[in-house]
């Protein structure tokens, strides 16, 4: 039995769902949205309790569970329910084959293109029956913010282990490996001194920076691993030797033993700087006081190749004549947060460009053709 996509039902989902609100924080509306569309295409839906953890005005994330017609372990889809700003009011228009925003907010394709996808997957499923294995659904909340809907993820009513992201760009790269990701909050805490009057009796938290990093590998460390300071903070006079400095900065890599060689080499550099500016004044000792917090924002992607969703979507690809490449990331979804559960879930590109900006857009030919992929994949799960 072959069976396809309604395109027209798809794109008329997707245009619904961009003019709902929902930035991050905001996911209410969209959420009990959805959660109405699920149950009229026969899910038994729960609702978990995250969105007050977070922050959010939802209750929470969303666990739908659709049958199938045969008994198995379920194929999970995922995507996510908020959108980055400025996104209300989007306004969307079709012209050319692409779908954008009228230029003065983002579309949403990012990740409304992922929640569409996923509700006409399971229209057609229901409208057709064809012989398929369960299917559970996971609408998360607030993945823009460091993945906060998933990291508070009532995992325990997640009943497979494997599926798909809906929530990469290009329909040709499909993600199986992200990086680990630590932040580095340094506070230096130096010694104030009246800089024109008695500078030398001071410590400046500025240059004790300054030598830590001028000894520190930062940027791009290899292929795998990068590291960056984004934020500094301290002063408040010109007259003064700088008593107090934070920096705050982060390290990415996709081998976790390479982001610990590099904040091993980090702190060893911020200690180094330290003795450089230990010295004797009116006969005592004085030093900078640093402190140092790696806390982990997330941890890594790592979908084997030979992984059931991976093979699956692979097969799906070809039988759809679209050229599939398994591609890294240094950026981080979901799937990073999920993987860490034992979830073995690459991330799809839709079609989906420019993202987190005013020039974003769909590319409607790339989304049918990842609409007919996913279905594949989907159907073939369990044979």
């Amino acid at each position: 039995m072959s069976i396809k996509i309604n395109e027209k039902r798809l794109l008329d989902t997707f245009l619904k769902l961009v003019r709902i609100d929902s930035e991050s924080w905001h996911e209410g509306t969209i959420q009990k949205y959805l959660a109405e569309e699920l149950k009229k295409l026969g899910c038994s839906v729960v609702v978990d309790k995250a969105g007050k953890k977070i922050g959010s005005d939802a209750q929470g994330n969303i666990i739908a569970t659709f049958k199938g017609t045969r008994a198995g372990k379920p194929f999970l889809l995922s995507a996510h329910m908020d959108t980055v700003k400025p996104g209300k009011g989007v306004k969307p228009c079709l012209k050319n084959n692409r779908i954008t925003s009228d230029g003065t907010t983002i579309l949403g394709a990012d990740d409304k293109s992922g929640l569409a996808l996923i509700l006409e997957i399971l229209h057609t499923l229901q409208e057709n029956k064809p012989e398929c294995g369960p299917i559970q659904v996971i609408f998360t909340l607030n993945e823009e913010n460091g993945m906060a809907g998933a990291k508070n993820l009532d995992y325990r009513k997640i009943k497979g282990r494997d599926g798909l992201i809906l929530d990469n760009e290009s329909v040709h790269d499909l993600l199986i490996q992200g990086p680990e990701v630590s932040d580095f909050k340094v506070s230096i805490k130096g010694v104030a001194a009246h800089a024109g009057v008695c500078p030398e009796k001071g410590i400046s938290a500025l240059e004790v920076a300054a030598k830590a990093l001028s000894l520190m590998k930062i940027g791009r460390i290899d292929k795998e691993t990068v590291c960056n300071f984004g934020i500094v903070q301290g002063g408040g006079a010109t007259n003064v030797v700088m008593p107090l400095l934070e920096l705050k900065g982060e390290v990415r890599s996709l081998c976790p033993k390479k982001l610990e060689k590099q904040i091993k080499h980090m702190k060893d550099c911020f200690a180094k700087a330290a003795k450089c500016f230990t010295k004797r004044v009116d006969g005592k000792v004085i030093k900078p006081q640093i402190t140092i917090e790696t806390p982990r924002r997330y941890g890594t992607l790592r979908v084997p190749k030979n992984a059931p969703s991976v093979k699956l979507v692979q097969a799906a690809a070809k039988k759809n004549g679209l050229a599939l490449k398994l591609v890294a990331s240094g950026g981080g979804c979901d799937a990073n947060v999920m993987c860490q559960h034992g979830l073995l879930m690459p991330n799809l590109g839709l079609g989906v460009q420019k993202c987190h900006t005013t020039e974003e857009y769909l590319d409607v030919k790339d989304y049918y053709l990842a609409a007919a992929v996913v279905l594949d994949t989907v159907l073939a799960y369990g044979k």
